[in-house]
């Protein structure tokens, strides 16, 4: 990872309001947690409703979907050098939720 020419994990997750895409969303009424552990990591939450995300910093009460990883392995997958599934099958990736979210989260949100 270059720390010359990777976004911060604040640059990241502020953008993806901008990132989201709502027509592949759809009608999806959910909260995406995101617990980033290591150098830079956070916890942050988006919320999905009406078409629309919004992002809060902290852990929400009842999230639908919960990720956990390294902040890096977040920066990573962001930036296309890793899957979500090859972070999952190395055990860098945890979460918790309908799988059948998990598989589709990547689509709701441009590079």
């Amino acid at each position: 990872m270059s720390l010359e020419t990777d976004p911060t994990i604040e640059q990241i997750i502020s953008a993806m309001p901008q990132r989201f895409n709502p027509d592949a969303a759809g009608d999806l009424d959910a909260v995406l947690q995101f617990i980033l552990t290591g150098d830079d990591g956070g916890d942050y939450f988006a919320t999905i409703r009406d078409r629309t995300c919004t992002l809060s910093n902290g852990r929400h009460p009842d999230p639908t979907l919960t990720f956990k990883m390294a902040a890096s392995t977040y920066v990573d997958m962001v930036m296309g050098r890793e899957s979500g599934q090859a972070a999952f099958f190395k055990r860098k990736l945890t979460y918790s939720g309908p799988i059948n979210l998990v598989v589709k989260v990547h689509t709701f949100f441009n590079r």
